[in-house]
């Protein structure tokens, strides 16, 4: 049945792209708490510097990143690069042909 639904599953991949980009980036909000902690920042000190950011960008019109990059707060524990690289979509995609090779596809 598995294998039925993901053979006739209709993919759109530009409105994917298009529902991606309206995140603004809150997409990546887990992986900058992870590198935060990793840091040595608490979780919960980490998760309320993400929370801040996070509701920045819906006060403005600037994207998830470069409220990041540009809050002292988090420039502290994190550089550009490190706050950069969180952002790799690869990241979360890099288990996908094997999962369709476990389906059978």
């Amino acid at each position: 049945k598995l294998t039925w639904i993901v053979e006739n599953l209709v993919v759109y991949p530009e409105k994917m792209k298009e529902n991606l980009a309206q995140t603004r980036g809150l997409i990546f909000s887990q992986r900058i708490l992870l590198a935060l902690m990793e840091k040595g920042v608490t979780r919960s000190e980490s998760y309320d510097l993400v929370q801040q950011a996070a509701s920045r960008i819906w006060e403005t019109d600037l994207n998830f990143k470069d409220v990041l990059i540009n809050t002292p707060q988090i420039k502290k524990y994190l550089s550009a690069r490190e706050i950069e690289g969180c952002f790799d979509l690869n990241y979360y995609l890099r288990y996908v042909d094997n999962i369709f090779k476990m389906v059978g596809l």
